[in-house]
C-alpha cells in the first residue's frame, strides 16, 4: 500500500510541476506579446490596439491577409504577417522604417504611380496605428 500512495504522490507533484512550467510559459508569451505591442506603439507612436477598425474601414482587407484583422484573406497585394517585420523594402521601393511605412499606407501612389496600393489619404496618425498593429505581429 506504501508503494501505491508513493506513486500517487508523485504522479500528483508530476501533474503540479508540469502545471507550474505550463503557466510560467503561457505569462513569458503573454509579457513577450505585451512587450512587442508596446515597442511597436513607440516606434510608429501609433496604437495598434486601433488598427483593426481602420484597416477595416478602409478596405485594407480585400487586398490583404492580415492575421487578426475579420475577412482579411485578400490576395492581391502581399501578406502583412509577421515576416513584415524582416522585410527589408516596403513596397518594393522604401527601406523599411516605421516612417516609410507610414508614409506608404497614407501616399503609396504618390511615392510609386504604378503600385496597385491605393494612396488611402488615412489621417497621419490612422496610418500610425496601423504601422504599429503591423510591426506588433512579428
Amino acid at each position: 500500500m506504501g508503494s501505491g500512495l508513493a506513486r500517487m504522490t508523485g504522479g500528483a507533484l508530476a501533474a503540479i510541476l508540469l502545471l507550474t512550467a505550463a503557466v510560467a510559459g503561457a505569462t513569458l508569451w503573454s509579457d513577450r506579446r505585451d512587450r512587442v505591442r508596446h515597442e511597436s506603439d513607440v516606434a510608429t507612436g501609433g496604437v495598434g490596439a486601433r488598427a483593426i477598425p481602420i484597416m477595416t474601414a478602409n478596405g485594407c482587407s480585400g487586398c490583404h491577409t492580415i492575421p487578426g484583422v475579420p475577412g482579411a484573406q485578400g490576395q492581391v497585394g502581399p501578406s502583412l504577417d509577421s515576416s513584415l517585420a524582416d522585410r527589408v523594402f516596403i513596397g518594393g521601393v522604401l527601406a523599411n522604417n516605421p516612417e516609410n511605412l507610414i508614409r506608404w499606407v497614407r501616399e503609396a501612389r504618390e511615392i510609386n504611380p504604378h503600385t496597385a496600393m491605393p494612396s488611402t489619404r488615412i489621417t497621419q496618425q490612422q496610418a500610425r496605428d496601423i504601422a504599429a498593429y503591423l510591426y506588433a505581429l512579428r
